[in-house]
């Protein structure tokens, strides 16, 4: 489960949904201070914190949930005119920040996209291992690597929390779509394969 805490509106309103549609189940705090409660109910497998949030900050949330036990991952939102904020967050154990100059006025797809991207990159550890796992004992037999990583990839995400998406409401909901396969591995996987040849 990926949590979801921005103050930013038509931000929240375009990464929920892009997640959903990928498979992930997304958890989003109705208030800031429902984070902690949240986090302790649910679990959720990667945090993705806005450090532009304020009353709480987001450096105080990042504080408080590490002071109370969340061992899990944390993707923050941030740019340049965050530097000095992030350099402390990265003390706190921060895995991937997402941001820069597209953050204030880029395209929504792009940073998406990029919020994807550093999900499965504090993932990638977890994700390789139990795809290993999976071709051990399937014997060792090449040929499904890709099968194993994309199987991989569902039983990380279906850990960490209930499986019933607690997001707040976005309106009406839409037909879901069948998840989709993340290129980033694909593309990933296919260079282990030829750098193994």
């Amino acid at each position: 489960m990926i949590m979801v805490c921005t103050f930013r509106d038509d931000f929240r309103q375009q990464i929920v949904p892009f997640l959903c549609e990928r498979g992930y189940e997304v958890c989003v705090p109705s208030h800031r201070q429902d984070v902690l409660t949240m986090t302790a109910q649910l679990q959720p497998l990667v945090v993705l914190l806005d450090m532009y949030v304020s009353h709480p900050s987001g450096l105080e949330v990042l504080r408080e949930l590490r002071a109370h036990g969340f061992k899990g991952k944390v993707v923050l939102l941030g740019g340049s005119s965050m530097s000095s904020v992030i350099s402390q967050a990265h003390h706190l154990k921060v895995d991937q920040v997402v941001g820069g100059p597209q953050w204030v006025d880029g395209p929504a797809t792009l940073l998406c996209g990029q919020v994807e991207a550093a999900i499965h990159a504090t993932l990638y550890a977890s994700i390789a291992r139990h795809a290993y796992e999976l071709y051990e004992a399937r014997g060792k037999t090449h040929g499904q690597d890709l099968d194993d990583w994309f199987k991989a990839e569902q039983l990380i995400f279906k850990r960490g929390g209930s499986q019933q998406s607690v997001s707040q409401s976005l309106g009406p909901s839409k037909k879901k779509k069948p998840p989709q396969k993340s290129q980033l591995h694909i593309s990933i996987l296919r260079d282990e394969q030829e750098a193994k040849k």
